[in-house]
């Protein structure tokens, strides 16, 4: 049934404006995010990805097509309809947007429904989610006393204090360093798995989207796969590499997805590993720093959204002179993180095999 699926969206249209001045912002979209499930969202500026979080965080009706949050139709939706939805939704802003004369407590509380419980249960409910947080000793602190991360965390359990069945989060890292970034949204994907929330997040940092359990794609209003966006980014690539010589760019670019690929044989990316692989794509491949990190990002994307690709045997044997520092480069993204896991060494001899090199371990390896 319908109402098992938190999320269900059927042909959604969304048009702003009126007359001759009426802009068609989003087009036909169809998808379902069910409970549990983390969803990113991404896309350029202006894609249409804030407008269709706002309908399904019923902040405005649905014009065309079916919009379905927790079994309620939000087409053309009355007040009190979009009204009884949102309070059953988690919403968490690239601003936390607390009140600086409001204790870290008081601010949550203000996230409770009016009436849903009573003073000691209030109390209860907002100690614990501020523990789940990690804020647990700050709750009599005003937000000036907390740092940007803290402050983040004490907008999540706001947004999680009512149990949502649904949560939305709009560039919740935007504001955030790299490292509070990365543990508010695993934080979020914590949280809505053991609550079995469904969660569908925007954002622009491709450094989170490994926590997704599916990446949708906004492109011009037209929601594509991810598969369809990463080929169109891995030709953008092939053309950025052309311009080092035409000979290489083929070599350059399935040498760069050869390193993801290690990368992800154990499904984990570290930081190390990532450092490993900007150091190889710069001294080996010898790419500018600003090439390295779009070359790194878009190949750990196409690594993720093609768990299988036509692309990896097309460049055939290598060059002889090759052969050792790709090995070598292949191992050492496998050894960034100080362990070399069997999964590595599996892909390894499996991309040594797709490419006619006669496998063999470097040295101490």
């Amino acid at each position: 049934m319908t109402d098992e699926i938190p999320i269900v969206l059927d042909n959604v249209s969304y048009l702003y404006g009126k007359g001759n001045l009426k802009k068609q912002i989003l087009f036909d979209i169809s998808n379902n995010i069910k409970a549990g499930e983390v969803v990113i969202l991404t896309g350029p500026s202006g894609s249409g990805k804030t407008t269709l979080l706002t309908l399904i965080g019923a902040l405005r009706s649905a014009q065309q097509g079916s919009v379905k949050v927790l079994g309620h139709e939000l087409n053309n939706a009355k007040e009190r309809t979009l009204i009884k939805v949102r309070r059953q939704i988690g919403y968490v802003f690239q601003s936390h947007n607390l009140m600086d004369s409001l204790t870290i407590s008081q601010n949550v509380q203000m996230g409770l429904k009016l009436g849903s419980a009573g003073k000691r249960e209030s109390r209860e409910r907002i100690a614990s989610v501020l523990k789940r947080v990690g804020l647990e000793d700050h709750l009599n602190k005003y937000p000036s006393a907390l740092s940007g991360g803290q402050k983040q965390r004490a907008g999540i359990a706001r947004a999680l204090v009512n149990r949502p069945r649904v949560i939305l989060a709009d560039e919740p890292t935007a504001s955030l360093d790299k490292q509070s970034g990365r543990d508010v949204v695993e934080l979020i994907q914590e949280l809505a798995r053991e609550d079995g929330a469904a969660v569908v997040l925007v954002t622009h940092d491709n450094r989170i989207l490994d926590i997704a359990d599916r990446i949708l794609h906004l492109e011009d209003g037209h929601m594509k796969s991810m598969t369809e966006a990463v080929s169109e980014g891995a030709s953008r690539m092939l053309n950025l590499l052309g311009k080092h010589e035409p000979a290489n760019a083929s070599y350059l670019a399935a040498f760069s997805f050869a390193l993801a690929r290690v990368a992800y044989a154990d499904n984990v990316v570290t930081d190390d590993e990532r450092t490993e692989m900007r150091r190889i794509l710069h001294d080996v491949a010898q790419l500018q720093p600003a090439e390295v990190e779009f070359i790194m990002e878009l190949s750990m994307m196409q690594n993720r959204a093609l768990s299988t690709t036509d692309t990896r045997a097309e460049h055939g044997a290598l060059i002889a002179d090759r052969t050792a520092h790709f090995i070598d480069s292949l191992y050492a993204i496998a050894q960034a993180d100080g362990i070399v896991g069997s999964d590595e060494v599996s892909e390894i001899k499996a991309i040594a095999a797709e490419f006619g090199i006669d496998y063999a371990p470097p040295p101490g390896a």
